[in-house]
């Protein structure tokens, strides 16, 4: 019977993890097919010309790359009233010389890449044949999305260029993650990612640039870090000096700050380069800096109907809720006034590491997530703008 008719029940969700759990054989071959093609950011064609076959072979419309590079199509719903956008993106911290190799144990997946974020391109491309095998049939339009440049430095750049050109704006969109299981993001927090850059003219200084940039924390740890809206800043890297013989020519710092206020983190932008300023007085020093990433602050409430029907699924299929409900990956909806949610699909460990792995099992929940807020949401669109 198809479940096209009337409001989809949160009892009837239960039954999804065992229906799913049928079908976890396709799930995981198109993991392994799509994770073993390397993607650094940038550097995605080989993995979205996958997708885009894929894509037409499940006989989806509009399958085409746009100007960027990203991977678009659309799965029509019966009515095409409203869209709902599903992305997950591409690429993965990881160069294409890496060995992408993935191994199948009985109740794991090892493999660089297979948390963040293979998986969720596995589920991307899955989708549409588990919705036809369990007879579902959604009234809106599912727009599949595989979003590159994402990552890092990129900034989501692949996202950000499909929300500013798309020509119809989605109702709401749900982001997909590998992992962890119990992940619900809805809201975003100002941040600031940067690289800080110290350079030593040998010529006129026999300073060492590690010592400079150990000045400019001690700076930065000065910093007016309001609590009441949770602003932190993190360290995150040092990288500098060729040999342990010789003063460092070169050092950078990577670091980030965030908080719930975007005025905030414009202000204690504008310390950092008085900091820079004051440092860069020291003879031969140059110092500069560089943005990594940002986001803005904003998205759903807690009490929001969206936000709601997540977490009464997650507590019908027994999944334990993450606590943070931050995450930069909403930043752009914001921006865009669109209604998101990221979810997470499994348990998984050593994420960015050569022995990286994701659990299959709890694989059967996190599908079953995802379908159920789908036919939620579908049957009750115009909730998402409340």
């Amino acid at each position: 019977m198809a479940t096209t008719q009337g409001t989809y029940p949160l009892e009837r969700i239960t039954n999804l993890a065992r229906k799913v759990e049928q079908y976890r054989e396709i799930l995981l071959s198109n993991l392994v097919l799509v994770g073993e093609i390397p993607a650094p950011s940038g550097q995605e064609e080989e993995r979205i010309n996958f997708i885009l076959e894929k894509f037409l072979q499940l006989g989806l419309e509009n399958c085409a790359t746009d100007e960027i590079g990203n991977a678009v199509a659309i799965l029509p719903g019966s009515k095409r009233k409203h869209s709902i956008l599903l992305t997950a993106h591409v690429d993965v911290p990881f160069e294409i010389t890496a060995n992408h190799t993935y191994t199948l144990e009985e109740n794991k997946v090892w493999g660089i890449g297979v948390a963040d974020n293979s998986l969720g391109v596995a589920t991307l491309l899955s989708l549409p044949i588990f919705l036809k095998k369990l007879n579902i049939t959604l009234e809106n339009d599912l727009i599949l999305l595989g979003a590159v440049k994402s990552l890092e430095q990129s900034n989501q750049e692949g996202l950000k260029f499909f929300l500013a050109n798309t020509q119809k704006k989605p109702h709401c969109a749900l982001l997909l993650e590998g992992s962890p299981l119990g992940r619900l993001n809805f809201r975003s927090m100002s941040t600031f990612g940067g690289q800080i850059t110290c350079q030593i003219n040998r010529r006129l200084s026999e300073a060492s640039a590690i010592e400079m940039i150990c000045q400019i924390i001690q700076s930065l740890k000065t910093l007016p870090l309001a609590e009441e809206e949770h602003t932190v800043l993190t360290l995150g890297s040092i990288e500098g000096g060729a040999s342990y013989k010789y003063p460092a020519r070169s050092c950078n710092l990577k670091f980030q700050i965030r908080s719930n206020s975007d005025q905030t983190i414009k202000n204690l932008i504008q310390k950092i380069y008085q900091i820079l300023d004051n440092i860069s007085q020291h003879p031969g020093l140059s110092v500069h800096l560089k943005t990594i990433a940002t986001s803005i602050a904003g998205g759903l409430n807690s009490s929001h109907p969206l936000v709601l029907k997540a977490r009464n699924i997650q507590e019908k299929l027994d999944i334990t809720p993450q606590d943070n409900i931050y995450s930069p990956v909403i930043s752009p909806f914001v921006e865009h006034n669109i209604p998101a949610l990221c979810l997470g699909l499994t348990n998984a460990d050593n994420l960015h590491y050569l022995d990286e792995y994701i659990e299959i099992e709890p694989c059967s929940k996190g599908l079953a997530q995802l379908i159920g807020l789908l036919l939620l949401i579908d049957k009750e669109i115009d909730l998402c703008r409340t």
